[in-house]
């Protein structure tokens, strides 16, 4: 099926919005017999379904094991050009020969907020003017209602056990935890560190994260994982009201997409030892 190239861009939006990782495969070049002309495109999806075509045969095969290989990839912000002769590379008998760019969709991130209070609600409304998707947990239903929540994307009522269901965390998540306690802090910690986030950061005056942390610790945590954890969270505006705070957060969060892992450079964290907290509510 022909793609309109409205069509495409609608697609892509979806995408990039719903956290959808694709290539759009483009043909920019056309010599001699070849099934498709130059600007032909498909959209393939990490399961290798496609939408669109780029020729059909041997030769789409070929396109779609590329984009799968490359949205696997590490390096899937990166694009590729590739051509192929539809006679030696596909074993086609058209004789001509064309070029493939291949265009990596990038799905929004995730920022998954825990605890939907002041601090988290700001956190949700920046991260999603951000760019972010958004998804809120909070044990508190009156905490997560789509009134108080309009511009989140999923809405979560529960505790850890989420993780077991419909809460979804990965490699490639987000997740910032500021729940009403630190009693509660630590449970999400404890939960999600096996599953390996891309971010995680705790709020918590730098006093009370060491507290928090040599509990963990006593819980058989290592210091090595803890050690990943952004806590005190954010970078050090001398933030103090919810939407200040928000901003440090959402900043260490954008850091860390682009590649920073050691945010304390971009921090002094002894401005850090009385605030970050009172607790959540």
């Amino acid at each position: 099926m022909a793609l309109k190239l409205a069509d495409i861009y609608q697609e892509i939006a979806r995408m990039h919005r719903d956290g959808v990782p694709g290539v759009v495969a483009t043909v920019v070049r056309a010599e001699g017999s070849t099934p498709r002309s130059a600007g032909a495109r498909m959209i393939i999806y990490a399961d290798g379904k496609i939408v669109g075509s780029v020729g059909g045969g041997a030769i789409e095969g070929t396109v779609i094991d590329e984009s799968k290989a490359l949205i696997a990839s590490e390096e899937a912000a990166g694009c590729k050009l590739v051509t192929y002769d539809l006679s030696d590379d596909a074993g086609m008998t058209c004789g001509g020969s064309i070029e493939v760019f291949l265009e990596p969709i990038a799905g929004a991130p995730t920022v998954t907020v825990i605890g939907g209070g002041h601090v988290g609600l700001a956190v949700a409304k920046i991260a999603r003017q951000s760019g972010f998707r958004v998804s809120v947990v909070d044990d508190r239903e009156d905490m997560v209602t789509a009134e108080r929540f309009p511009f989140a994307d999923d809405r979560f009522v529960g505790g850890v056990e989420l993780l077991e269901n419909d809460l979804r965390v990965d490699a490639d998540s987000m997740v910032v935890i500021v729940t009403r306690g630190h009693r509660y802090d630590k449970d999400w910690v404890k939960a999600l560190l096996p599953l390996g986030p891309r971010y995680m950061g705790m709020i918590g005056s730098e006093q009370k994260v060491d507290a928090a942390f040599a509990d963990l610790e006593a819980d058989g945590v290592s210091r090595d994982e803890l050690a990943g954890i952004h806590a005190p969270i954010g970078l050090d505006i001398g933030a103090e009201t919810p939407d200040e705070i928000a901003v440090s957060v959402v900043a260490e969060i954008i850091a860390v997409r682009h590649g920073i892992r050691d945010t304390a450079k971009l921090r002094d964290k002894a401005g850090f030892k009385n605030r970050n907290r009172p607790e959540q509510t």
